[in-house]
């Protein structure tokens, strides 16, 4: 009986749809600058990588060419993880259906 009346008062609970926080615009546009930030720094990078690698090789100093290319490898994981990740996490953060 005590279980019945319990279980009938939390049905009379609502439950609210969800709403985004006060300022979600704001947040979002500095995410959306943050991975911007990051793209270009990619780029940036994996070219100056490039330079650096192109330049070991032409004056024939290895040290200078192993960055280079440490570099662009760098820059290319840096670039798939970003990809990635997006997916990854939406993937970890959606519901089930």
């Amino acid at each position: 009986m005590l279980v019945n009346l319990v279980a009938f008062w939390l049905a009379q609970i609502p439950n609210p749809g969800p709403k985004p926080p006060p300022g979600a615009d704001r947040i979002l546009d500095l995410v959306g600058n943050a991975k911007w930030g990051a793209a270009i720094a990619l780029l940036i990078g994996f070219f100056v990588g490039l330079i650096v690698w192109a330049g070991g090789r032409w004056v024939d100093h290895h040290r200078a060419g192993k960055v280079g290319l440490v570099m662009m490898l760098c820059a290319i994981s840096g670039a798939l993880l970003y990809g990635l990740g997006w997916t990854i996490i939406n993937g970890f953060a959606e519901a089930p259906q």
